[in-house]
């Protein structure tokens, strides 16, 4: 992590680039899309849409992050259908043990007790709960503690699906994944200085991505993993180093929306990275690769996302790779994408595809 002045010049260069030209290109050896990952363990749960999707590894297996799960009680041997839907939850999370590599993934959820999935996360007696609600962002393991950031979001008066805006970000902890996480408010505050859809690990630092819209495109902060929970510790990287005041982060990526997905390849020792779209290539996500957490990323390796049978797909997003489901050494990566149908609550669940890169 310490470069000269020299180096720094050369990195921001490369990132005012499209990509150093010494970075290899990806190339795809082979593609399998999957379907929906909604198996019978949802329906023990009582889940019959949601999105997200994001896994966080952890001693002992993983765990799975859901943004809005709309539950009930599906039918027997039958799928899931909008009459089934009883009520809306803005979070749900399930644990994926270790070494369970199966397609798709049989997700254990956080359950209430009535055995459906519940919310780990509980807004505060201050929050308005007819127009809050929380939504999920990205997690890492400390030690034995577990962590997750979120999103507070308010509801709106404009149309759905788009009725809503972020009022901010927060940190919650657990001491173990599978129950509810408590909200952290230190110094008396909930939010904290960056809202992280990706946490990534590297040697004493956490890399923390956000989508960011001021400025906008993708933006990186770091926090030493031992300050995690102090807002106070977060610098963003900026054209001249790292610095605490978020004002002065600079854009590490243009081409970023909605999500990024980053994980190493050990095979390669280089970051990937997954994103999902945007209106200009709806049905598509993207690849690149970096050798460093800031990039400079390599030009986006494009994959089409098949259409479903009978629908229109408005946009693909939520694309998040799963390193405990892949294998470095075949270049082989799972990843789940969600999609948005065109027409009135149109609603889906998450689905699964493997991607093998060509060596």
């Amino acid at each position: 992590m310490k470069l000269d002045k020299l180096q720094h010049g050369l990195l921001y260069l490369c990132l005012a680039l499209t990509g150093c030209a010494s970075q290899p290109a990806l190339h795809v050896q082979n593609v399998e899309f999957g379907g929906s990952i909604w198996s019978t363990n949802q329906r023990q749960a009582g889940v019959i849409f949601q999105d997200w999707a994001q896994s966080t590894t952890l001693p002992g297996g993983s765990i799975w992050t859901f943004g809005d799960t709309f539950i009930g009680r599906p039918q027997p041997g039958r799928p899931p259908q909008n009459p089934q839907i009883t009520g809306m939850i803005g979070n749900t999370i399930a644990f994926l043990p270790a070494g369970e590599t199966n397609l798709p993934p049989r997700l254990s959820y956080l359950t209430n007790a009535l055995g459906m999935a519940t919310n780990p996360l509980t807004i505060f007696p201050e929050e308005p709960a007819a127009t809050n609600r929380i939504w999920p962002l990205g997690g890492i393991s400390v030690g034995s503690r577990s962590y997750l950031f979120y999103s507070m979001i308010e509801k709106t008066d404009g149309a759905a699906p788009w009725n809503f805006r972020g009022t901010g970000a927060g940190l919650a902890v657990s001491d173990r994944p599978m129950q509810h996480f408590t909200r952290l408010c230190p110094d008396g505050h909930w939010q904290f200085p960056v809202e992280p859809v990706q946490v990534i690990r590297e040697g004493k630092w956490l890399y923390l991505y956000e989508i960011s819209a001021h400025p906008k495109g993708l933006i990186l902060a770091r926090v030493p993993i031992a300050q995690i929970e102090n807002p106070g510790a977060y610098a963003f990287l900026t054209g001249q180093g790292w610095s605490t005041n978020r004002a002065q982060a600079k854009v590490i990526l243009r081409e970023a929306y909605g999500q990024v997905s980053v994980v190493w390849n050990a095979r390669w020792s280089r970051y990937l990275m997954a994103t999902s779209s945007d209106f200009s290539h709806p049905q598509e996500i993207q690849l690149r690769e970096a050798a460093r957490p800031e990039g400079p990323w390599s030009p986006p390796l494009r994959i089409a996302i098949p259409e479903m049978p009978g629908k229109k797909t408005s946009l693909i997003y939520c694309t998040f790779l799963h390193p405990e489901l892949s294998d470095d050494r075949a270049l082989r990566y799972v990843a789940t994408y969600c999609r948005t149908l065109a027409g009135e609550w149109e609603l889906t669940n998450p689905e699964w595809l493997t991607i093998t890169l060509a060596p």
